[in-house]
């Protein structure tokens, strides 16, 4: 067993097996001009963006959150549907240990295409912020400064950058599960982001926004588990995507775990919420009818 991980990791270099089929589509062709776009809209948030704002009134973005939300929800329904029909909901995929079709047949070619509109989303997404209520470059615009996180920044870029390196490399095989799920759960997330962005009215409905961060912690779970099997279990699928896609989700597990933390867990502490979902307050009322009887 050591061998074969020790092989694994020695042929782990997936520079030897870029896609002949994409190479030369736009954004594809090298890693500059996707790079570029990364780091644009890092600089942007982080310093251009709230440098230009500083003295400036914020901007009333209600109407266009709304919109941008409910589109979000329609492409990522569209994605794994149409999406899916060309992979784990066509009944020709393996759910388990898929190789990459390198053919150029019209039918792994429309899957191809498939995979670089999904790119295309994931730089939409630089303005969404998927762990508050809002978009992230409006965040700018609205001079929400302090609601721009590292969570936000880094999770954004990474997932921008891992589907260029899947599409860059090998476009299809296992690598579509991840976007599969994904795409799922963006449909309940923008959902929640577009009711949220409905105003006061809405918002006492939304008690499960908690139960939302629950659910991406879960997909990177499953991302974790699902990259694992073909380093056991092998269908031709190369290994070093798997320690790729592991890679991710340990790192954005941590990351929105300590987010879930901070804003629930440490905030339920503070606010003295007990695991019974009783306020301090209720418990001693109880205990004061306990000794009034």
């Amino acid at each position: 067993m050591d061998r074969v991980f020790i092989d694994q990791f020695r042929d782990a270099n997936v520079s030897s097996v870029v896609d002949p089929r994409t190479s030369g589509w736009p954004l594809l062709g090298t890693p500059f001009p996707m790079l570029a776009i990364i780091f644009s809209y890092i600089y942007f948030v982080k310093v251009l963006g709230p440098n230009y704002m500083k003295n400036r009134p914020a901007f009333e973005l209600k109407g266009l959150i709304v919109t941008y939300n409910i589109l979000m929800v329609v492409f990522s329904a569209w994605f794994f549907f149409y999406g899916g029909s060309y992979t784990y909901l066509s009944g020709n995929f393996s759910w388990l240990c898929e190789p990459i079709d390198y053919s150029a047949t019209p039918r792994t070619m429309d899957m191809v295409a498939i995979g670089w509109w999904y790119l295309m989303l994931k730089i939409t997404e630089f303005v969404s912020s998927e762990e508050l209520s809002s978009v992230q470059i409006f965040f700018v615009l609205r001079k929400k400064f302090t609601q721009i996180s590292v969570l936000h920044v880094v999770h954004h870029s990474l997932v921008a950058w891992g589907v260029w390196i899947g599409m860059k490399f090998g476009a299809g095989g296992n690598n579509a599960f991840f976007p599969f799920i994904n795409c799922f759960v963006h449909m309940v997330m923008y959902s929640y982001y577009c009711l949220a962005a409905l105003g006061p009215k809405v918002r006492p409905y939304l008690w499960w926004k908690k139960y939302l961060t629950i659910f991406q912690m879960v997909q990177f779970v499953i991302a974790f588990l699902h990259a694992m099997v073909p380093l056991f279990v092998d269908c031709g699928y190369h290994p070093g995507f798997s320690y790729a896609l592991m890679a991710h989700a340990v790192l954005f597990w941590v990351m929105f775990y300590n987010f879930y933390r901070k804003a629930y867990l440490k905030q339920g502490a503070k606010n003295g919420a007990l695991p019974s979902g009783n306020s301090k307050m209720d418990v001693n009322a109880n205990l004061k009818k306990t000794k009034d009887q």
